[in-house]
């Protein structure tokens, strides 16, 4: 297998869904290319987030689940975070943090350190990319755009 094949993201009999609905049986995606945008497009109701909660290990699924070569499904969900993020359109009620605090949670929650100077540093970042003034924001209170990025932070 060639490192090119290995790069990116592949579903193999890939299924998902709930107790008594199963929503996704046995998709396969053979592979798309790292670096590259993709579209996944479908009416309401079809499956759409459903795929994408269970890729991100917040719903049950089975089969494989590759991403540049490695079988997430069966990593431990520590490890499966730091690979794949999802980032639901709405936030469940009762999330209300600042976006500091999300930053600083979710590295934690991958792995990351925790220090004294983790939110300072935290902060440099925020700083770094101009957007400093968000850090005491509720993430319900940010655009689309803006919660992809503090999402991309978080990782």
């Amino acid at each position: 297998m060639s490192d090119q094949t290995l790069s990116g993201l592949s579903l193999s009999h890939f299924s998902a869904g709930y107790p008594r609905r199963k929503v996704i049986e046995n998709l396969t995606v053979p592979h798309l290319p790292r670096g590259k945008i993709t579209a996944l497009l479908g009416p309401n109701g079809s499956g759409k987030s459903t795929l994408m909660r269970a890729m991100a290990g917040l719903g049950p699924c089975r089969g494989e689940l590759l991403l540049e070569g490695e079988n997430l499904l069966t990593q431990p969900f520590s490890r499966r975070a730091e690979q794949v993020v999802y980032l639901p359109q709405t936030l469940p009620a009762g999330v209300h943090l600042h976006v500091l605090e999300s930053i600083i949670v979710a590295q934690r929650a991958a792995g990351g350190r925790h220090s004294p100077q983790h939110q300072e540093e935290v902060m440099a970042l925020l700083r770094q990319l101009g957007i400093a003034h968000l850090a005491m924001s509720y993430l319900d209170q940010l655009s689309g755009g803006q919660k992809q990025l503090v999402v991309s932070l978080s990782r």
